[in-house]
């Protein structure tokens, strides 16, 4: 299972239709109980779909240290940081390195 951009704009256009407001996403990243990650691409896609929509990303990281594989962990701060479309992305992040 994986997010994409366009479950993410789907998912904001329903809930605009149905008059709701979206105020948060939060991304959980490692999985737990299985310490799968998400690829810098995923969160980058993340990153920049919270801050199109003006929606603040709730990053929990806490278990960035049980990962059982050789993948790299990086954080949504370190995203945002390096991403100019994410200036104005109001982040909350966890535990983040």
């Amino acid at each position: 299972w994986k997010v994409t951009t366009g479950s993410l704009e789907q998912g904001y256009e329903e809930a605009v239709f149905m008059e709701e407001s979206i105020r948060a996403l939060v991304m959980i990243n490692p999985g737990n109980p299985t310490g799968s990650i998400m690829t810098r691409t995923e969160i980058e896609d993340i990153c920049k779909f919270c801050a199109k929509h003006h929606i603040v990303l709730l990053a929990d990281e806490v278990y960035q240290r049980n990962i059982f594989d050789r993948s790299k962990f990086v954080s949504a701060k370190k995203v945002c940081c390096e991403t100019p479309e994410c200036k104005d992305l109001q982040l909350i992040s966890f535990h983040s390195t």
